[in-house]
């Protein structure tokens, strides 16, 4: 089987569970979790005692004599941005994981577009991770899921890890209007503060941390040759107890960074593993900013 009849059947597996993962209950979640645009101009009615006075449009006034006031109705159409990280690092699973992290973040991405679609929302896609970038402008319709699901699929896992900050530059040029944007990484780079903070002033910023298991603890496997994903470089060592524990403390010590950023931000994010079904960990996140949102 050639690689790109490989690509069409994961596109056809993902597509599928993803159909059938958003349901109509969760589609309504989704929905009740965002905000709109803001107020969108409805119609005039007359003045009454107790509405606000710079409502008054005082041009149909003057015309007929009588106060008007202005009506607005919630604006909920918004764009949805997936930003999907394509790295090297992201072509990884471990023994006995059934998905790359990347066809991981492509289910991910397929539910939230579906989701999107459902609800009459625009999506587009950014995926990022290797030059050059990849940008689908946000469109309407399940041609449009489907595209995203095949383009981030279809991706070669491969190249370094792009700078924060160049990913979210790109974000804020290509997005003009408030968008919601989840941003599906494995949260490799560096973290910046800045520049997750500037993102998430101009759009509604999810943060969504993409991981293998055995990323977080390494094996008792003794000597072996260790190859960087994104470089390419060979590295032997020797996975003694001294090591793995060296190891999964610099992980752990660089994922609580992240996670300070978040929360110093006020952001919600997502912190998911390959082995996980990430659907009950969207729902908890949308139910929460449904409470939120309706206060």
């Amino acid at each position: 089987m050639d690689r790109t009849q490989q690509i069409m059947q994961k596109v056809r597996r993902i597509e599928m569970m993803a159909r059938k993962l958003t349901t109509a209950t969760f589609a309504g979640q989704y929905r009740s979790s965002f905000r709109g645009q803001g107020l969108d101009f409805d119609d005039f009615r007359e003045y009454l005692p107790g509405d606000e006075p710079r409502f008054i449009d005082w041009k149909v006034t003057a015309r007929t004599g009588t106060p008007y006031v202005r009506k607005f109705r919630e604006e909920r159409e918004q764009n949805l941005l997936l930003a999907v990280d394509a790295s090297g690092s992201m072509g990884y699973a471990s023994g006995g994981v059934k998905d790359t992290k990347l066809e991981y973040a492509a289910l991910i991405a397929a539910v939230l577009a579906y989701s999107a679609a459902q609800n009459g929302d625009k999506v587009g896609l950014l995926r990022f991770g290797h030059q050059p970038h990849f940008y689908l402008p946000p469109a309407k319709g399940m041609k449009q899921c489907l595209r995203i699901v095949r383009e981030i699929v279809s991706a070669p896992a491969q190249g370094s890890d792009d700078t924060v900050e160049a990913v979210a530059d790109e974000i804020l040029g290509t997005q003009r209007k408030s968008a919601m944007v989840f941003l599906i990484s494995d949260f490799f780079a560096q973290p910046d503060k800045r520049a997750i903070g500037k993102l998430s002033f101009r759009h509604e910023l999810i943060p969504v941390r993409v991981n293998d298991p055995a990323e977080l603890e390494l094996p008792e496997a003794g000597r072996v040759f260790l190859r960087d994903p994104e470089t390419g470089e060979i590295l032997a060592a020797n996975l003694n107890a001294a090591l793995r524990a060296k190891h999964a403390a610099a992980v752990e010590e660089h994922r609580r960074s992240w996670s300070r950023v978040f929360a110093q931000l006020g952001i919600d994010s997502l912190d998911l593993l390959t082995t996980q079904d990430f659907i009950p960990a969207l729902r908890r996140l949308f139910a929460q900013r449904s409470r939120l949102f309706a206060r």
